[in-house]
């Protein structure tokens, strides 16, 4: 298995302007990927452990793989009733459930069975998960697992049937932004770039007023290839999924990370990736992932009708063909940088 930095997104940092504070960076590992915070503050020493203190107490209650966290308690106690959890896991449950719903379930929180089987699960080290093709057999008993959404009511949530499994994994990170930058503004920290994992926030602006530029990498590049430098406007969330981040070769047929919850294999979308920016970063991280599974032409069919989630973000599609769908808000800044590899670029408007 072969697994790609997940640092999907680059941020040019250079402020232009001299006399502005310099950049301090705080790096640190949670939710199982490498995060970063930085701040352009005189002093935000305080303020960038009380980030990392934010996403460490989220982690502690969303991680699968800890036996005392909100996730694990549920899906132990899956099929025999709800579970206490905290107000903030609540609260993610229930937009994860409306996410999944409203794309007609591309998202689905309660794939963890079948991606356990793929060997994708998070109850396996990275570096030491076996991944491997499941039986069809395997994957008809699997499925019926997902798709029965957590029923939260208050601060209890429940799993309907025994050997279901919630994975958060595919929104949480974007949700954990929300959280630091509460963090960061409650010191009086008011300009940030966030990092975490493949979803990347802007807190403000940089200290001359404008945007942060954010570098989206070529899927089929190395490290160093981009597909095009954006300017990622205050409090907006850009977050890419695609296919190269994760995957395995087994004779000769790669199989990726994104798993269609409709049949239980690597979703066959005609997508290389899916770039998405909001303004709430859960549901980019988790869009991300839906769109990736709908395809393009699903995709835009969504975002020009006007109506519903989709509508009010705006999008990056990457096709196997090497076409770049970008949707009309963020052509101002915009620098293509993939000609050069194939790609031709396309702006959508309505």
């Amino acid at each position: 298995m072969k697994r790609i930095f997940p640092l999907l997104l680059t941020v040019a940092l250079l402020s232009g302007c001299a006399s502005a504070p310099e950049p301090v960076l705080q790096s640190f590992f949670a939710m199982d990927t490498t995060m970063s915070v930085t701040a352009y503050d005189r002093d935000p020493t305080e303020a960038l452990v009380a980030a990392q203190q934010a996403v460490n107490r989220l982690d502690a209650l969303w991680s699968r793989t800890r036996a005392d966290s909100d996730v694990a308690k549920l899906n132990a106690a899956a099929g025999s009733g709800p579970v206490a959890v905290d107000p903030d896991t609540a609260a993610l449950l229930e937009k994860a459930n409306a996410a999944a719903l409203e794309s007609g379930m591309a998202f689905d929180p309660v794939l963890a069975p079948v991606m356990d089987a793929w060997g994708f699960g998070a109850t396996e080290s990275e570096t030491t998960a076996v991944h491997r093709v499941p039986e069809q057999a395997e994957l008809d008993a699997l499925l019926p697992l997902t798709r029965d959404l957590p029923v939260v009511e208050g601060d209890t949530a429940a799993l309907s049937l025994a050997g279901q499994a919630v994975d958060l994994g595919a929104i949480a990170k974007g949700a954990a932004a929300d959280y630091v930058v509460a963090a960061l503004t409650e010191h009086g920290v008011d300009s940030a770039i966030i990092a975490l994992g493949g979803n990347i926030t802007a807190l403000g602006t940089k200290p001359d007023g404008s945007p942060f530029r954010v570098y989206v990498r070529d899927p089929q590049g190395e490290g160093e290839d981009f597909l095009c430098l954006m300017s990622l406007r205050a409090g907006r969330t850009c977050s890419t999924s695609g296919g190269y981040e994760r995957y395995f070769e087994a004779d000769g047929q790669i199989y990726h990370h994104i798993i269609d919850p409709a049949d239980g294999y690597p979703a066959r979308s005609g997508l290389l990736s899916v770039t998405v920016v909001a303004e709430d970063p859960a549901l980019a991280d988790a869009w991300s992932t839906a769109l990736y599974v709908l395809g393009a032409e699903e995709a835009i069919a969504r975002w020009k009708s006007g109506e519903g989630t989709v509508a009010g973000m705006d999008l990056i599609l990457v096709t196997e063909e090497g076409h770049v769908y970008i949707t009309q808000g963020l052509e101002k800044g915009l620098e293509t940088l993939g000609e050069g590899a194939g790609y031709t670029y396309e702006i959508l408007r309505r």
